[in-house]
């Protein structure tokens, strides 16, 4: 692809019919994260229930790569992909950081967006408290560890096994295990340890973003919110209660919003609780799809 003059190598995965209403899938951050990664759980059920299913792995992830050329923005790639692959207008899913990306797609161009569902807790809205909190995110143990693992010259399962389970509300999830053995074989191929630490280091200062409260106001695509209730691992637990408050105060923003809250689930409600996350969506782009039923 060519964006914004850039040269891009991209890859994705696409499921079911051609000619169905498409869902295009925005992945999660993190080290070695990957579009199969993140929604490995939920595309067939997407694809079953008539929908063309269209995952890309994002900018400088997994094997979408920026070849030459100036950076890119995530929302400026998805647009041309979508525009390469024939899609017109799409329903857009983004987990945590792909959320942050749909999001700025469908403000910028509400006439792609047949609707949005958002999880991981982001975007979120500038309340005073996650505003104080979100320039030390960056300093985490979370992140802490994720540096010290990506300073090693080789990243062990144990190291990578402790990463994936703090975005998950029990660490002892089956899925834990799974999830770490992708991240090991993304994480391991060339050059993929030194892209992901420089990223790494880069959140030291940089942190999470707040969202402004006038992108909220401008949604014009029907909103789904499906946050994982808890996250232990992936915050300081004395500022999960704010940062989860400023992810649910979106309702109040996006002028046609639902909110959908898991309990005991956390950064990655469509791995940790995927039957859930995924009946829990297709309900909503039915609804989306035929109105108010009430």
């Amino acid at each position: 692809l060519t964006v914004s003059g850039a040269q891009v190598r991209a890859h994705y995965h696409e499921l079911g019919d051609p000619a169905a209403p498409p869902v295009l899938f925005a992945h999660t951050g993190g080290a070695a994260a990957s579009a199969w990664m993140c929604w490995y759980r939920n595309l067939a059920a997407f694809a079953e229930a008539g929908y063309r299913v269209i995952a890309p792995d994002s900018l400088n992830a997994g094997q979408t790569a920026v070849l030459s050329g100036a950076p890119v923005r995530n929302q400026d790639y998805l647009l041309a992909l979508m525009d390469a692959l024939g899609v017109e207008k799409a329903h857009l899913v983004g987990n945590s950081g792909g959320g942050m990306a749909v999001t700025t797609l469908a403000v910028e161009h509400p006439e792609r967006a047949l609707s949005l569902i958002l999880s991981g807790g982001e975007p979120r809205a500038g309340t005073q408290d996650a505003a104080a909190i979100v320039p030390r995110l960056g300093r985490t143990p979370r992140m802490d560890h994720v540096r010290s693992m990506l300073a090693k010259s080789h990243v062990t399962e144990g190291d990578m096994r402790r990463a994936t389970a703090a975005f998950f509300c029990d660490p002892s999830h089956p899925e834990v295990k799974s999830v770490t053995q992708m991240r090991l074989t993304t994480i391991r191929q060339p050059g993929m340890r030194e892209r992901e630490r420089a990223g790494a280091l880069a959140q030291i200062d940089g942190g999470r973003s707040i969202t402004s409260h006038e992108l909220f106001l401008a949604i014009e695509a029907p909103t789904l919110l499906l946050h994982g209730a808890e996250e232990p691992g992936f915050y300081d637990p004395a500022d999960e209660p704010a940062l989860l408050a400023a992810a649910m105060a979106v309702v109040q923003l996006i002028p046609n919003c639902h909110l959908q809250l898991a309990p005991h689930c956390g950064h990655w409600p469509q791995i940790e609780a995927a039957e859930y996350y995924y009946r829990t969506c297709l309900d909503f782009l039915r609804y989306s799809a035929t109105g108010p039923l009430w």
